[in-house]
């Protein structure tokens, strides 16, 4: 498994080394390879401790005088529409047409 780490060189000569995909890891180190080292402990430890799921919350209701999102009261309204797919194929075509040869 890989994760991306964010290494910065700190002014008194030391690393500091973050992984922004796991909340609260971070190691500092006198080398880029010791920050490193810590770093990747540090992950393997909270990724032994930490469960990664998902859960379904509810969307807000509209605000009381505001109206809902106008573009998800229609979104899918056309999907069951034999007409959409060839008229997406023209629109495609045209746009396509105007393009510069490359």
């Amino acid at each position: 498994m890989q994760y991306t780490i964010f290494l910065q060189r700190q002014s008194v000569g030391t690393y500091r080394a973050t992984a922004p995909a796991a909340p609260g890891c971070r190691a500092t180190g006198r080398t880029r390879d010791e920050a490193l080292n810590r770093i990747k402990a540090m992950l393997e430890s909270w990724l032994a401790q930490t469960e990664i799921t998902t859960i379904e919350v509810a969307a807000p209701a509209a605000a009381a005088g505001r109206e809902a999102n106008p573009w998800l009261a229609t979104a899918g309204s056309f999907a069951d529409d034999p007409a959409l797919e060839p008229m997406l194929d023209d629109i495609y075509a045209a746009r396509a047409a105007e393009r510069p040869a490359v």
